[in-house]
């Protein structure tokens, strides 16, 4: 997309950026709303606008921000939202709070959060309005995209624009799915479009203004907003509808999907059945005891598993630990893990992926992550097999309930036992995380998953949070892997995207590693690993945006990712000697994907050493 303006009226006009910035000009002054980023400049010289008075953000994120150093001069009235000026003028305390780093289960704010404060001279809220020039704008509260969104009416050439940020992109269309990830009677992580209550309430409200023009921030010019609304509002339904038919949220609380109890296509839950006697469960742990007294454990949580085996050693039941598995990297699973390698050294395991985490949880900004560090003895992939008393061991990469898992299959003492780690409930799949990584997609995510329990046959299927041991029929299977491919046909209308996991998969574009200590005079490595879930190839460029202090530019670097593989590009960049100041400093790095630009899309954190 290359950057350019269109004209709605005499007074209004689109800069198409990294976003859609709105002008409204008087003269040669303008009120911006929102500025992307700062190729908008091009557009006001076009424009022949030389003051821009006043700019009004719809939300906080930083693509809609990240210009304002170039836009605004220090007469700029700068207006944002009510409830979300702290992260306008005082972003730091997100950068710095360790409650915003680690244990993530709340994702406000989490995404794309301002590399540095700005400053703010006005705050609107519901019912504000105010006169610009022979314009009347008035604001409308409209959480969804955010907490504080709010979307703004102008009223001007004899027509009403709606500028409503990142509700909607085009008709029946949304940018990205995760940020209306929101908890309701729990914790966001288990909110999967948990907002689009707010989303709707707020579609509602902007369509009752009756505006000619709807103007996202990002995506399509609308001029028939309530079709494209009512589209929107409908795919939205039929999207969680099809979630919640195998959903295993189910299993854990039942009263919050009464609503859809008998809805068609929705599948039964299973019961349970016993566990085999040998088998022992703590919490998230699950433990394995052989013939022999020694014991096979998987995944230390908290110090009360510790507790647990050193009773089991006492009383004799267990004579030792003498391997360990990791099912995936959450800190309920993991915390423990350092006091568990000292308490109890013995071979650890887990699969490759899981490993890339948990040995350098700084490396990654992941739902549910945890800051303890273990050591892997072997990093397993698919089919690796070994023996452990009379069972013999086969690790599988099992990107179910998140990318970064592996499933354990056991057999032995007439018993075929899959530990799917947290990846099922008798209701279902544990997709209900966004942020979890779970791709769709014919041999990806949660069909990979199915394909391997279809394929193996367990007897028993082990959940770390689920008592008892549980199964699935080839029917079942059939039905949820036939739900993730229609839900890939819902989803693929809902997205502007050629394929849905670019809204579904926050991190398509990440860095690694996202956080990093540095020091003045030294070179850093930073990489960039894109995802291409297109069918054909694509070419995704960056560059680093350094701090201005530092005087520096890093060049532009491009690289072409072939079909449904990942892209790498690195960087090296030298920390000039003074540079040790700010503790914590935020590094966003400017993407452009198949020719779209996507602005300051994702950072990486340097960490200097501490001026006490």
């Amino acid at each position: 997309m290359s950057t350019q303006f269109s004209q709605l009226s005499d007074h209004i006009f689109i800069h198409h950026g990294s976003i859609n910035v709105g002008i409204l000009r008087d003269g040669n002054r303008a009120l911006l709303i929102d500025c992307g980023d700062s190729s908008v400049r091009s557009t006001l010289d076009t424009l022949g606008i030389t003051t821009v008075d006043t700019v009004l953000f719809t939300h906080h994120h930083r693509d809609q921000a990240s210009g304002i150093r170039i836009v605004a001069s220090s007469d700029t009235r700068i207006g944002v939202p009510a409830q979300e000026r702290q992260w306008f003028e005082s972003v730091e305390t997100f950068w710095h709070d360790p409650q915003m780093r680690w244990h993530l289960y709340n994702y406000h704010p989490h995404n794309l959060m301002l590399a540095e404060s700005i400053p703010v001279t006005d705050v609107y809220t519901e019912g504000d309005s105010l006169q610009w020039g022979n314009a009347k704008i008035r604001v409308i509260d409209t959480p969804g995209h955010t907490d504080g969104s709010v979307s703004y009416t102008v009223e001007v050439d004899g027509l009403c624009f709606a500028f409503c940020g990142d509700l909607i992109y085009d008709t029946g269309q949304i940018w990205e799915l995760y940020s209306l990830q929101k908890g309701g009677e729990t914790t966001d992580y288990h909110g999967f479009l948990g907002d689009r209550g707010r989303l709707t309430y707020s579609l509602k409200k902007v369509r009752q203004r009756y505006p000619e023009v709807l103007i996202p921030s990002h995506g399509e010019i609308m001029r028939d907003p309530v079709d494209a609304i009512s589209v929107l509002l409908e795919r939205l339904d039929a999207c969680y509808d099809k979630y919640v038919a195998i959903s295993a949220l189910r299993y854990y609380f039942p009263k919050l999907f009464t609503a859809f109890e008998g809805n068609a296509g929705h599948m039964p839950i299973r019961e349970g059945k016993a566990v085999p006697e040998f088998l022992r469960h703590y919490g998230t742990t699950w433990m394995i005891i052989s013939e022999n007294g020694e014991a096979f454990v998987m995944d230390c949580g908290s110090p009360g598993i510790l507790k647990q085996i050193q009773r089991l050693k006492t009383e004799g039941e267990i004579s030792d630990v003498t391997e360990f598995w990791i099912t995936h990297y959450h800190d309920d699973h993991v915390d423990a893990l350092p006091e568990f390698q000292d308490s109890f050294p013995c071979t650890t395991r887990t699969d490759s992926i899981v490993a890339d985490v948990v040995e350098n949880p700084h490396g990654f900004r992941l739902p549910c992550i945890s800051p303890a560090v273990a050591q892997i003895d072997h990093h397993t992939q698919d089919g690796d097999s070994w023996t452990w008393n009379e069972f013999k061991m086969t690790a599988y990469h099992f990107p179910g309930q998140t990318y970064y898992h592996g499933g354990l299959l056991v057999e032995g003492r007439g018993v075929r036992m899959f530990f799917a780690g947290d990846s099922f409930t008798m209701a279902g799949i544990d997709d209900y995380c966004s942020g979890n990584r779970n791709l769709l997609g014919e041999d990806v995510g949660y069909d990979r998953c199915l394909a391997w329990i279809a394929e193996l046959r367990p007897t028993h299927i082990f959940n770390c949070h689920v008592p008892c041991a549980f199964t699935f029929t080839d029917e079942e299977i059939r039905q949820m892997r036939s739900n993730l491919a229609e839900r890939e046909r819902l989803y693929a209308d809902l997205f502007p995207w050629d394929h849905p996991n670019y809204g579904m998969d926050e991190h398509w574009v990440r860095l690694y590693p996202y956080e990093q200590n540095v020091a003045g005079g030294e070179t850093v490595t930073l990489h960039l690993v894109v995802t291409n879930h297109s069918a054909q190839a694509r070419i995704a460029s960056c560059r680093p945006i350094l701090p201005e202090s530092w005087d520096m530019d890093i060049p532009e670097q491009a690289v072409t990712i072939p079909p449904k593989q990942e892209g790498h590009i690195t960087f090296s960049i030298p920390i000039p000697p003074h540079a040790n100041g700010a503790q914590r400093t935020v590094i966003p790095l400017d993407v452009t994907y198949d020719g779209r630009p996507l602005g300051q899309f994702r950072e990486a954190i340097f960490v200097f050493p501490s001026n006490t």
